[in-house]
């Protein structure tokens, strides 16, 4: 029954059942402003005296209770025209039906209070974006509540004449827009993870081996795609990862090489991804709309976490997937071309995702036969590389295997073997899904867009890299943090999802539907909020206590030793040859990778000229370097705390004190 036929006392108390669960939301909303540090305690261990918790239900009833006596004395007055005023009631409740989940809003945007409680409070902005999202739409088809008359038309005449008198600015606004968001990106995640490499926050795996990379191709450094950080002065870094476009890059970091260049790179090319999905999501959606989902992809956390770990790949290839995207659906065939290549080269597993492209356009019927050439493309090289030459370069050995080692067969050890158990055995497999940590990372992937990729079907198709390449780790942490550069598996199709399913739902369901706007308004309402939500609490841009990058949570800016630190570093390295072979501890490789020869202590000393250590060592670092030492092999040369410089053949006067501290 339509809401206009129902009788009249019917919608009064529908009315008064949604203006008094809105005070209570509002009120507890007051409470939790007010409460302050008490909040934290209460919400962690319900810690409150008796006193507290009358003046919380005070609150939220009092003002549930303030909202329906206002509604009953106007039903009062009007008693003669009950039914219209009952019809208002109903209206009004409905119009302001979002205020529901205003009581959500000063705990989700607290992080104190989540502290080591990442599941509650991601089920809780779960529930908060999937609420808001059903509360807008109910309230986008509530009639205007016109409270102002005459008044409330003004602005609105107002911003139309504007808008009419400046047709290019309203034009050309999004875009500007957009690739400002794009700008501030870089400049803001250029600068942060530069600042973290000075303060020796980056590693040999993998900025050091990435960085060592560039510089080898840039001077067509024998071995082929010569990577010594990886494994010493004749590693190759082609049987782990075909990353083709290292040589091309090379023509870019040769104007600074050094790491910071990496870096610089790395978050001009994530931010900048944001200008490609707008231009492909302003074909299908308007300007305004495609401006506010490259903001979203700008905001959303998953996407930091990947930036600020040293330099990938993956998340750089974002921005040429989404080219791709927008070229083919956009029928520039030079550009596609262009693009298309460039992607195959980035990895091989973006390279997979061209298949992935392809099929979308393929099945949604954008590009059918373009996407059909496409997805070839991409699954035929991605088969050859990962299948055929890559494990002939690492004799017979699929790199990274390990990292599914549980869904390996006996006598296969390939990724064949893997994706064999995957499809033939979905018992086992589901087994392996069903974590809690892995829980925990789908909501922190899907929980900012208010899992609205997942809307249609086409959705599941979009989940097929991540759940791949993450969801079928076994034993593997990184695969399933936010904090690495995996999550571009999930990002680069979710988002492209989301942009189908915006015009899906906006469509007629059937005849005389007419409620297609609210349903696309409601949905970009609940995408606005909950990626406010989580990437206040997940995201480096609106507070920076709980983001993590890498291993565990990301440290921002630089302390007095830091600054020691960088002292001590520099006074060391001057003494080093720019090309001098040299190995190093794991945080010191990146400050020295831009030679041929720079090697991860862990793994060995090969046949450096000059270590480099940090006081104190241990594990396999000071297993490889107490020998060394030991025996003479190496002389120290220079000691700035904490940092020792030794050199191979050097006087050995100083050793016995070093040894002392390093044992």
């Amino acid at each position: 029954m339509a809401a206009g036929d129902l009788p009249p006392l019917t919608l009064a108390v529908r009315g008064l059942g949604l203006l008094f669960a809105e005070g209570v939301s509002l009120g507890f909303c007051v409470w939790t402003e007010r409460a302050g540090s008490r909040l934290i305690q209460y919400a962690a261990a319900n810690d409150m005296g008796p006193r507290g918790r009358t003046f919380i239900l005070g609150d939220m009833f009092g003002t549930g209770l303030a909202a329906c006596a206002v509604a009953l004395i106007y039903l009062f007055l009007r008693r003669r025209a009950f039914a219209a005023a009952a019809r208002r009631v109903s209206d009004v409740g409905w119009r302001l039906a979002p205020l529901a989940m205003i009581g959500f809003l000063p705990l989700l945007l607290s992080w104190r209070v989540w502290v080591g409680r990442d599941l509650t409070l991601l089920m809780m902005a779960a529930i908060f974006g999937l609420g808001v999202q059903g509360l807008s739409r109910a309230a986008f088809l509530a009639p205007p509540l016109g409270i102002f008359g005459s008044w409330s038309h003004r602005p609105r005449a107002a911003l139309g004449r504007f808008l009419a008198n400046h047709p290019r600015l309203v034009a050309r606004a999004p875009l500007a827009l957009v690739i400002a968001g794009a700008a501030a990106y870089a400049m803001f995640f250029g600068w942060v993870t530069i600042v973290s490499h000075h303060n020796l926050r980056t590693y040999s795996l993998d900025l050091g081996l990435e960085e060592n990379l560039v510089w080898n191709a840039l001077h067509w450094s024998r071995p082929f795609f010569k990577s010594s950080p990886l494994g010493g002065p004749t590693a190759v870094h082609f049987g782990s990862h075909a990353t083709f476009i290292s040589y091309p890059l090379a023509l870019i970091y040769a104007i600074a090489p050094r790491a910071e260049t990496m870096l610089v790179i790395q978050a001009v090319m994530v931010g900048a991804a944001a200008i490609p999905l707008f231009l492909y999501a302003r074909r299908h959606l308007s300007p305004w709309i495609a401006c506010l989902l490259a903001f979203v992809y700008l905001l959303y956390p998953p996407v930091h976490g990947a930036n600020l770990y040293d330099f990938h790949y993956l998340p750089v290839g974002v921005f040429f997937l989404w080219l791709t995207l927008y070229a083919l659906d956009a029928r520039r065939p030079v550009l596609s071309v262009v693009a298309v290549v460039l992607t195959l080269a980035i990895r091989e597993d973006v390279a997979a995702g061209l298949a992935i492209i392809g099929a979308y356009l393929l099945l949604t019927g954008q590009r059918p036969r373009a996407g059909l050439v496409v997805a070839a493309v991409g699954a035929v090289f991605f088969v050859l590389l990962k299948l055929v030459i890559m494990p002939r370069v690492n004799h017979g050995e699929s790199a990274f295997l390990s990292l599914y080692r549980d869904l390996i067969p006996s006598g296969e050890n390939t990724f064949g073997g893997v994706l064999k158990t995957a499809i033939a055995n979905p018992p086992f497999t589901l087994n392996t899904l069903l974590e809690r940590d892995k829980l925990i990372y789908l909501l922190e992937i899907f929980t900012p867009i208010a899992f609205f990729a997942l809307r249609r079907p086409i959705g599941l198709l979009c989940c097929l890299p991540g759940t791949f390449f993450s969801m079928l780790s076994t034993g593997y942490a990184p695969l399933i943090q936010t904090s690495f550069q995996y999550t571009a598996n999930w990002t680069t199709y979710l988002f492209m999802a989301m942009v189908g399913n915006l015009v899906w739902v906006a469509r007629p369901r059937a005849p005389g539907d007419t409620q297609g706007p609210a349903r696309q308004r409601a949905w970009l309402v609940a995408l606005t909020a909950a990626t406010l939500v989580c990437s206040y609490q997940f995201g480096a841009v609106f507070q920076q206590n709980t983001v993590r990058g890498g291993f565990g949570l990301y440290t921002f800016g630089t302390s007095a030793q830091d600054l020691a630190n960088r002292r001590a570093l520099r006074g060391l390295l001057a003494q080093v040859p720019p090309r001098a072979k040299i190995v190093a501890t794991e945080n010191l490789v990146p400050q020295v990778s831009n030679r041929p020869d720079a090697y991860t202590l862990r793994f060995s000393v090969y046949d450096a000229e000059y270590l480099l250590f940090q006081l104190p060592i241990g594990g396999d670092e000071q297993r490889n370097a107490l020998p060394v030492v030991q025996n003479g092999t190496f002389g120290v040369i220079d000691v700035r705390e904490p940092f020792v410089l030794a050199r191979r053949g050097a006087p050995t006067a100083r050793n016995a004190q070093i040894l002392q501290r390093m044992r």
